[in-house]
């Protein structure tokens, strides 16, 4: 009996780890078909999370509506949303996407609204740390399924 529960207790550890590797195995086989059905497209969006403070929100809507107006008039712009809400203070909270054609667009059209937003006076890093407005920006690729 003591033989039989050392030899069930050295293979116990060999047994767990075939099972792992057979899951991990049937895992990346998943993984593997998941990335073979998608397609990376040379599509860039540029994602902003934005929070507002309450008595921000009509000085954000102004600069943001040039620069959402500056960003369609670009080559290469595909498309811009928006989705918002507010939370039990009353503050904002924003998340934009814009959508460009490929990422040398996105870096042309940076620059244009850059220089536009120069010209109009709007100095961006300035305005948000005055209003106490934070924003987070990530460079994505669109995925397609």
């Amino acid at each position: 009996m003591k033989q039989i529960l050392k030899t069930i207790i050295l293979i116990m550890p060999i047994l767990m780890a075939m099972k792992a590797f057979g899951q991990h195995k049937n895992q990346f086989k998943m993984e593997q078909k998941n990335r073979e059905e998608r397609i990376v497209s040379e599509q860039v969006a540029v994602i902003d999370k934005i929070s507002i403070p309450q008595k921000a929100i009509a000085a954000y809507a102004e600069k943001s509506l040039f620069i959402r107006n500056t960003l369609r008039q670009q080559p290469g712009f595909v498309k811009y949303e928006i989705f918002q809400q507010t939370d039990d203070s009353g503050d904002l909270q924003v998340i934009t996407v814009a959508t460009w054609e490929h990422r040398q667009r996105m870096e042309d059209a940076s620059v244009v609204i850059r220089e536009a937003m120069q010209r109009a006076g709007i100095n961006l890093p300035a305005f948000l740390a005055q209003h106490a407005i934070t924003m987070e920006r990530g460079i994505y690729q669109t995925v397609e399924e």
